[in-house]
């Protein structure tokens, strides 16, 4: 019987669009990707490097949150319908008052935070990633995928953060120094650690279709 199974599991790896069946190792596994999100939330990576002879951007230090590494994992390993399942229902608890698992707290109110437009964009980015990933598993269409879904979060994310600091009537270099911190000092990495989440959740895939084959 385990042998059958395993043998079931073999033939739907090389099944790139073979969708994730509904069971209850799929809710747990709903479950642990939230609960990944909400921890790549508060899980803080210190970066910091110099720069010679390159004036006041000489020494440069801020702290990197996985937050969107991980929605791009968990694109890759639910696909289409169960990924933005995974990011609606924790947008959906934040939004609510009595789960704070947004950066900043949570709540309806934080609708008009500046990095909301971030948060709300992984719908968009799961979807993306996943209408990639359909095409094939080559590393240009992985890479791809990751482009996809990192630009879509931090174009939305830019946008949304320039209308709210419009409403608030903020300077431009307010505006300015907000995008360069949220965005422009952060996308190589979230990039790079993307491109590597593709990998791992590709070969974690692999691994569920056997188990719940």
């Amino acid at each position: 019987m385990i042998n059958k199974r395993i043998k079931a599991g073999i033939k739907k790896i090389h099944k790139p669009n073979q969708n994730i069946k509904f069971c209850l190792g799929t809710l747990v596994i709903l479950a642990c990707c939230i609960v990944l999100l909400v921890m790549g939330t508060f899980t803080q990576i210190k970066i910091s490097f110099n720069i010679p002879d390159s004036g006041i951007l000489s020494y440069l230090k801020f702290e990197y949150i996985m937050q969107i590494p991980i929605v791009i994992f968990i694109a890759a390993l639910l696909g289409e319908f169960w990924g933005m399942l995974a990011v609606l229902i924790y947008i959906m608890l934040g939004l609510t008052p009595w789960y704070p698992i947004f950066g900043l707290g949570g709540g309806l109110s934080y609708v008009f935070q500046y990095n909301f437009g971030y948060i709300f964009s992984f719908i968009f980015a799961v979807f993306l990633v996943t209408k990639q990933l359909k095409k094939g598993d080559s590393i240009i269409n992985l890479l791809l995928s990751t482009l996809y879904g990192v630009c879509i979060i931090h174009l939305i994310g830019i946008f949304y953060m320039c209308i709210i600091a419009m409403l608030r009537h903020d300077s431009f270099d307010f505006i300015s120094n907000m995008i360069y911190f949220q965005s422009f000092a952060k996308i190589l990495y979230d990039i790079v650690f993307s491109f590597l989440a593709i990998f791992i959740a590709k070969g974690s895939r692999k691994l569920l279709c056997i188990l719940m084959s």
